[in-house]
């Protein structure tokens, strides 16, 4: 059975507000200041009221739950750091990883990566990618940090790895 248009499945709820942040956050009236703090913000420290006033104003739905807010907040910062445009639905991590060269070594780290340094691992990936002015799906992103269930977890794993092999140019394979 299909869900009625009007029954949000927690899969489309997720696109829709990734999708709605990144408009946000890369709109040219979206304030330079706020965009600036989000960019500043770093794993540990709290969330810039930046976040609160994009999340209560323009998501218009009840702030993250404490066990998501740094999450939520590194998507923010991520979407801040790689700019306008840098949402991309149909172009997955894994391949945005695999063509702009991201290592094996660092993917793996980056999959295999134990709670406490994931989100750290996640924005140096990310500051990668924005050097490169590379687009993704910020859904991928957005499950990789949200997911806390195991099984969950490995499937995203395996569907990150799966797209950056599927991607990694062939001249690249051959050199590991």
């Amino acid at each position: 059975m299909t869900p009625s248009p009007h029954t949000d499945t927690p899969q489309d709820t997720l696109a829709t507000r990734i999708g709605r942040l990144a408009s946000v956050i890369g709109h040219t009236h979206y304030p330079a200041g706020d965009r600036a703090a989000l960019r500043r913000w770093a794993p540990g420290q709290t969330p810039p009221l930046a976040f609160y006033r994009l999340w209560l104003r323009h998501l218009r739905d009840e702030l993250p739950n404490e066990s998501q807010t740094e999450a939520w907040m590194t998507l923010a910062w991520g979407l801040a750091v790689c700019g306008a445009d840098s949402h991309d639905p149909k172009r997955p991590l894994g391949q945005a990883l695999a063509e702009s060269l991201f290592s094996e070594g660092r993917l793996e780290q980056l999959l295999s990566a134990p709670e406490g340094v994931r989100t750290h691992l996640f924005m140096r990936a990310v500051r990668f990618l924005a050097a490169k002015g590379e687009r993704f799906d910020w859904c991928d992103a957005a499950q990789f940090l949200l997911t806390h269930d195991s099984d969950k977890r490995e499937r995203i794993h395996r569907r990150i790895a799966a797209t950056f092999y599927r991607h990694l140019p062939q001249d690249t394979q051959a050199k590991e």
